[in-house]
Parts: C-alpha cells; structure tokens; sequence
C-alpha cells in the first residue's frame, strides 16, 4: 500500500538545500501486467514510482516545476 511522506502543498527542501519548494503531485505511472494462463489477459494501473513534483520560484522570478524522488526531500521548516 502506497503511504506519501508528503501531501499536496507540502512545503519541503532538497536535502542539503535551501531552496524552498512546494509539492504538486506523485507521479505515476502506468503499468501493464500480464495475466499468467489467460490469452491476452491485461491488467493496466496507475502506480506510484518514487517521484514528487515541485514547484518554486527561481532567482530570475520564473516558475520552475521538476521531479524529485521523494527520498532527496525533507519537510521545510517555516
């Protein structure tokens, strides 16, 4: 079962980092499983693969969104 570190609007930092960042969304991915003993039986699903997407405000005022494995992430002190 999949248990976020983060939710939504989360403020966190790259460890090590001073740059604060908020978090959009997980994301996903699809998966395509193959049924064992059925023809042509697929199962497709959406599943997590260990990716938060961020959004801060760079030094030139521009909006940056990029993936971050949730792993390089820590909860930002306010």
């Amino acid at each position: 079962m999949f248990v976020p570190k983060f939710m939504k609007d989360d403020w966190v930092r790259r460890k090590g980092s001073s740059q604060l960042m908020q978090i959009d969304e997980y994301q996903t991915e699809l998966v395509v499983e193959v049924l064992a003993g059925r023809k042509s039986a697929e199962h497709i699903h959406r599943q997590y693969n260990g990716k938060v997407w961020c959004t801060w405000i760079n030094e030139n005022e521009h909006v940056v969104s990029e993936p971050f494995p949730e792993s390089e992430l820590e909860v930002a002190k306010q």
